[in-house]
């Protein structure tokens, strides 16, 4: 099956699945006449499996010895376990903390912010942060944005010369129009890449390949 079927039924983007490619995790076969790659349901077996270890939680590095037998999967799962014990605790304390503040009837005003500071400031040395995910999202977003506001100006402005050179010494319609839709037509498509895109961040699919 073609990448884009792996991708209606596993559930990963395109972008996802030629990373864990990359990554040496699944080698599809290539069609040697078009050069599109072909997946076997090995490897849409082994892609159910990243994906599954994946939202456990399992970092890609960790996954990659898992599926090279470098370590196995009862080991991989007791190390996930122990982190998910740590995150719970830490969880587990932001609570207490957050219910100090309503218990105590806290406003701006009263608030005793130092030792509240002071315990969070622990948690951070630990590691531990409620907001890493949506500021690197939110990032990554703004990036994405700007990039597809970048790209959409240059060639709007490409179109513009364009224009501006038909006007001064005309051509022949059929080669204007064609040659205004080699800037218009990808103006057009940037929305819906632009969409996808931020559909990606939103779903943490792009984390692997920058955070890992």
């Amino acid at each position: 099956m073609l990448i884009n079927d792996v991708e209606s039924i596993v559930g990963l983007s395109k972008k996802s699945i030629r990373y864990y490619e990359e990554m040496g995790l699944i080698a599809p076969e290539r069609n040697s006449n078009n050069g599109y790659r072909f997946y076997n349901e090995m490897n849409l077996r082994q892609l159910k499996i990243i994906k599954f270890l994946r939202e456990l939680g399992v970092p890609v590095q960790e996954l990659k010895k898992v599926m090279k037998n470098e370590i196995s999967l009862r080991e991989c799962i007791e190390s996930r376990l122990i982190k998910i014990a740590q995150e719970r605790r830490n969880y587990e304390r932001v609570t207490l903390l957050c219910q100090k503040i309503l218990d105590a009837n806290e406003s701006l005003d009263t608030i005793e912010i130092d030792q509240y500071f002071q315990s969070m400031n622990v948690l951070n040395k630990e590691g531990f942060t409620m907001r890493k995910n949506e500021q690197e999202h939110k990032k990554q977003i703004n990036g994405a944005i700007f990039s597809s506001i970048g790209f959409c100006a240059f060639f709007g402005l490409l179109a513009s010369l364009l224009i501006f050179a038909q006007t001064q010494e005309p051509m022949p319609w059929i080669l204007f129009v064609f040659l205004e839709s080699f800037f218009v037509v990808p103006i057009l498509i940037v929305p819906k890449i632009l969409i996808n895109r931020i559909k990606e961040i939103k779903k943490g699919e792009i984390d692997e390949a920058s955070k890992y």
